[in-house]
Formats: C-alpha cells, structure tokens, sequence
C-alpha cells in the first residue's frame, strides 16, 4: 500500500504550527486538509483525551459559527496521534488563508467560559471525558505557537538527502 500524505512526513523534525496537509479533488471541488499540529510529536507530551475532546467541540462549533468561513468547514478532529487536528474545508486555500480562522478559534479556544458546546450525554457519545482546563492550557500554549511562528511553522520539513553511501545528511 502507498503511505498517506500525512505518514510521509519527518515527524521527528516536525514543529508545532499550522500546514497544508494534503488537498484532493472530489467532483469539481477542491479539498485542502489542514494539520494544526498543537504539540511538537516526541518532545512534548501529547495532549490528554479529556483535552482534545473539549477542543473539538470548542473549536469546531466556533469554526462552523464563523461568518467567513462557516459553509467552507468540512470537518474538525483530532489526530490518533494526539499531537493535533485535521481542518478539512472545501476549497483550494493555503495556511495564510486558513491562518486568521485558526487564530482565532485558538485565541477562542483558551479564554472559553462556560458550558462546552454539545456536551451532553444527549448530544455526545462521551462527555464525561472533557476537561475545560487542559483544553483552555493548550489552546493558550498552540496561540502562542501562532502568533509567535516562524517559517518552519507553516512549512512541512524538508526530507533529507540521502548520501551516495545511502546513509542521510543532516
């Protein structure tokens, strides 16, 4: 089988940020999927369940809320891996398109008060496992990545070259 975009990524030289993750072509529409990578993979602990949980439902009802960009949103949800999101929209956009929403909803995301959007057990498969504090903490930490970043925030890293030896540079 073929890796997947996202799998074919150095995740080892990965930094927190924002990236166009892949873009696929269904009918005549154009589909940009986002990596809003929250946690640096292998150095920093991956974000708690209870964590990434609250941040879907904060995040995803402010995105689908959004007077810009609310018929555009595809999906919001976390990777397995627990270090991020995927940002599915329609459309063929780029990061310093999608970047004043993300900041935003971040920026959002960290002050959040009250009850979290959707989480009842009527409206959730799951509420019982959110927690408002965790999220608000790594909302904060990733808005700080953004406004804070530099070029290798919204840049994949670059593969490595391999030497005539077949061993790779650094």
């Amino acid at each position: 089988m073929d890796l997947i975009p996202s799998f074919q990524i150095d995740h080892l030289r990965l930094k927190a940020g924002l990236y166009v993750s892949c873009k696929y072509t269904v009918g005549y529409e154009t589909l940009t999927t986002f990596d809003i990578r929250v946690k640096r993979p292998y150095q920093e602990n991956v974000m708690t369940t209870g964590s990434m949980h609250a941040l879907e439902h904060i995040c995803a009802t402010y995105m689908r809320n959004d007077e810009l960009w609310k018929d555009k949103i595809i999906y919001f949800g976390p990777m397995g891996c627990r270090t991020g999101f995927y940002l599915i929209v329609a459309g063929d956009f780029g990061t310093e398109d999608i970047y004043p929403l993300v900041e935003r909803t971040f920026d959002f995301a960290s002050e959040f008060e009250g009850e979290i959007p959707g989480a009842t057990p009527k409206e959730c498969g799951y509420c019982v496992d959110m927690d408002l504090a965790e999220a608000k903490n790594d909302a904060a930490l990733y808005y700080n990545v953004l406004i804070s970043a530099k070029k290798e925030n919204f840049n994949y890293p670059k593969p490595r070259k391999k030497k005539e030896s077949g061993k790779k540079e650094e």
